[in-house]
């Protein structure tokens, strides 16, 4: 018999859940930090005397397919002008579907090494047990203060709002390359809060910080293990596609040069644009 899935043997679970930290100052940053989820997914093959099961990898994909990254800054009167910070619409961000590794080009995740995956070894017997584990801890950091150049004073952040929307997928892997798409889970972090500085000639002395919106708007979330292959047409085709965008690399090229405009007045901005 070819080498196979043991019937019932594969579990997919999220266990720290995701959760949000309330967002904080350093000197010179505001940030939005969570803490870590963690995911483990196992199963077993199963195979004849004569089957090699040299090569068989279990390991997990990443997707990311929703990004929202903005903030609005304004300065001490309305004379020094407001400006906005928009680094999840093009140009600015080239996509917002990529595959997040560590290395670019990489299709299993690849930030916990001797544990994100099992490679199955010529002469194992079967039946053999396989697993993959990760976690992740996004974050978010916002500068304090950015100049407007129109008025050529300093604005302080306002408001900020980030929202990160991952797929991530349990496979498995024959040693020619073709993928079994086992299980997935959806799972997310939210956060959007208000800021004002106590002293504006001290920006290390503390802020006021408000939490906005909904309960949604600063919370995580993950589902329960869903069967198979997600089917979502925003990143189905790049699960293991050789050429998918890579998530570091996409949100750093965007984090580095965001579309920024300025008013030399307050302004309210569409923050969808």
């Amino acid at each position: 018999m070819a080498v196979s899935i043991v019937p019932g043997s594969v579990t997919l679970i999220v266990s720290p859940k995701p959760s949000v930290d309330a967002p904080a100052t350093t000197a010179t940053h505001m940030n939005f930090t969570s803490q870590p989820i963690g995911v483990r997914g196992t199963c077993r093959i199963d195979g004849s005397a004569g089957d090699n099961p040299a090569g068989w990898t279990l390991g997990l994909i990443q997707l990311k397919w929703i990004d929202t990254d903005w903030s609005y800054y304004r300065g001490q009167s309305n004379g020094d002008g407001s400006l906005f910070v928009q680094a999840a619409r093009p140009p600015a961000l080239a996509t917002a579907s990529c595959r997040d590794t560590v290395v670019v080009g990489a299709i299993f995740i690849d930030n916990n090494p001797g544990g994100d995956r099992t490679v199955a070894t010529a002469g194992s017997p079967f039946p053999i047990a396989m697993s993959a584990a990760f976690g992740d801890h996004p974050s978010r950091p916002f500068p304090l203060t950015r100049n407007n150049t129109k008025t050529g004073k300093p604005n302080f952040i306002r408001e900020a709002q980030t929202e990160i929307h991952f797929c991530t997928i349990l496979s498995l892997m024959s040693p020619a390359g073709i993928f079994q798409h086992l299980k997935h889970i959806y799972w997310n972090v939210h956060w959007q809060a208000r800021f004002q500085p106590t002293n504006f000639a001290n920006i290390a002395a503390p802020w006021t910080i408000t939490l906005t919106g909904k309960k949604v708007d600063n919370s995580a979330n993950a589902t329960a293990a869903i069967d198979g292959a997600p089917n979502d047409k925003r990143f189905s085709a790049i699960i293991t596609a050789a050429g998918a965008a890579n998530c570091n690399a996409v949100m750093n090229a965007a984090f580095a040069s965001p579309n920024i405009t300025e008013s030399n007045v307050w302004t309210t901005f569409d923050v969808t644009r």
